[in-house]
């Protein structure tokens, strides 16, 4: 009895030992793959037809922005130079790396694991618990390009105020990858809100990254190796002429050369009435007609005129354009030393903290440096070059123009004018411009000048040169064999490179 007693009692300790320890072994199975158990019915065709059209579409734009990125080349048809859509503001910004690695590379690395997981989870001859795995991991993956998706296009639209094509394109598959699998998952509401706080975590970890991530240059130099051979080689880009084309004489043709026609700015005109004016070049003579008539005349200086110096020429692009100073809108001396030439927006962001940094080479280098300016304004409506106006730069045509009117009425106001079109935080409004020049300058004459359509025709001329000197991002700061693009905040840098590439 004692021994059948005993060996009952064992019995059922064992038999009752068992549950507990499949319980406690399904506890720890459940601590691990809990995730993948609670599943409903898993997805059809139709979502992985969407997801693979995701998959295909943003692993093609973020392969192409990495390979863009690796060999340095422009993004091809993304707009650029500071307008609304601008991928090289995009892509060269300090949101578009992660301790230095190109968040693209990750984008493509999340994608081909989702591209992976879809296809275990969508083939019928895998077995039910790899399909589940599958949809699973394409759950967290769709989840976390989705996210990231959302801080990206955030910084696009809040922070840098420009556009990138290729990677909003892959952002909306982002978007679409992760609003299908919130509507179609198999996962359940406690599987889905694990799935979601990994992709949370690895967000987090992205943007953590990205902060701590030390800011990248904000310019680059471009060098041009092939000098021009000759004093006279290059081709010498010269300002519009202000004659209107109807004013050409019957029959005449132009030269023919490649040399653009200088301004041909015709001298003020002095009606003077007839009787003064003889009594002054014609003494001692009968006045014989009307004297209320009036004779238009122009009336040289006296004395000598003195022989003109050598024109200051500006040569960029590897002596390949050539610019003469006294012709361009210019701050400093017609015969300084060195020249700059800076192709600029008065509203571009980056062109404003440049702005300090050659405000403070001019300051260092005094009468010996000259800067050139040709401001291009970042706008559709006189810019071709540009698809779409960046709201920032919807003033930009008609600023420019009044400041390229006040450089021709009076060089002195213009200085003045450019330096306090600058020197804010804020860019002014084109009314407060207007207001400033109204200080500066006769309103009759800036009037007169802007209604004569010459500042149309310099901005004009400024669009053309930047898109010969490769368009894209501002401001450029440009010397003979060397270009640098971008924003350029030290001065002291500033002045060294005058003095070692500066002509």
């Amino acid at each position: 009895m004692t021994s059948s007693s005993t060996t009952n009692s064992g019995l059922h300790a064992a038999s009752s030992a068992t549950p507990s320890q499949r319980s406690s072994k399904s506890g720890r199975l459940t601590t691990f793959q809990w995730l993948f158990h609670d599943i409903k019915s898993l997805p059809g065709r139709t979502v992985t037809l969407i997801l693979s059209v995701c998959i295909a579409v943003a692993l093609g734009c973020s392969g192409y922005l990495l390979w863009a990125d690796l060999t340095s080349s422009p993004i091809a048809g993304c707009g650029g130079g500071g307008g609304w859509i601008d991928c090289d503001s995009v892509s060269s910004s300090r949101w578009s790396i992660w301790f230095g690695i190109p968040v693209s590379l990750f984008a493509i690395g999340i994608y081909l694991v989702m591209a992976a997981a879809l296809v275990a989870g969508s083939t019928q001859r895998c077995s039910r618990s790899v399909r589940k795995v599958g949809w699973t991991v394409v759950t967290v993956t769709a989840l976390a390009a989705g996210l990231s998706a959302i801080w990206f296009v955030g910084i696009q639209f809040l922070v840098l105020k420009h556009i990138c094509v290729y990677c909003m394109t892959a952002h909306v598959c982002g978007l679409v990858a992760a609003g299908t699998m919130l509507a179609k998952s198999p996962l359940r509401g406690k599987a889905m809100a694990a799935t979601a706080s990994l992709s949370l975590a690895g967000l987090a970890i992205l943007v953590g990254g990205q902060f701590l991530t030390t800011p990248p240059e904000t310019y680059r130099i471009e060098r041009f190796e092939v000098p021009a051979k000759t004093e006279s080689d290059g081709f010498e880009f010269a300002p519009p002429s202000s004659i209107s084309p109807e004013l050409t004489a019957p029959g005449e043709e132009s030269s023919g050369d490649d040399l653009f026609e200088a301004p041909i700015t015709t001298h003020r005109q002095t009606r003077t009435p007839l009787s003064e004016f003889v009594a002054k070049y014609i003494p001692n003579q009968p006045i014989l007609l009307d004297p209320t008539m009036v004779v238009s005349a122009i009336v040289a200086d006296e004395g000598a005129k003195p022989a003109e110096a050598s024109p200051r020429i500006a040569a960029i692009q590897g002596g390949t354009i050539k610019l003469n100073l006294a012709q361009w809108p210019h701050l400093g001396r017609d015969d300084a030393k060195y020249v700059v030439v800076e192709v600029f927006d008065y509203y571009c962001p980056s062109c404003r903290e440049t702005y300090a940094a050659v405000a403070g080479a001019r300051e260092k280098l005094g009468d010996d440096l000259a800067v050139m300016l040709l401001p291009v304004p970042l706008n559709a409506a006189c810019n071709s070059s540009i698809r779409i106006t960046n709201p920032m730069y919807r003033e930009s045509c008609e600023v420019t123009s009044l400041a390229i009117a006040v450089w021709r009425v009076d060089p002195a106001a213009f200085e003045e004018f450019h330096n306090w079109m600058l020197q804010s935080k804020t860019p002014p409004t084109y009314a407060a411009a207007k207001a400033k020049v109204a200080s500066l300058v006769d309103a009759e004459k800036i009037n007169a000048e802007l209604s004569s359509g010459t500042p149309g025709k310099y901005i004009a001329k400024h669009v053309e040169i930047y898109n010969r000197v490769g368009k894209g991002t501002i401001p450029k700061l440009m010397f003979p064999q060397t270009s640098v693009v971008g924003k350029f905040t030290s001065a002291d840098s500033l002045v060294e490179l005058i003095r070692r590439e500066g002509a």
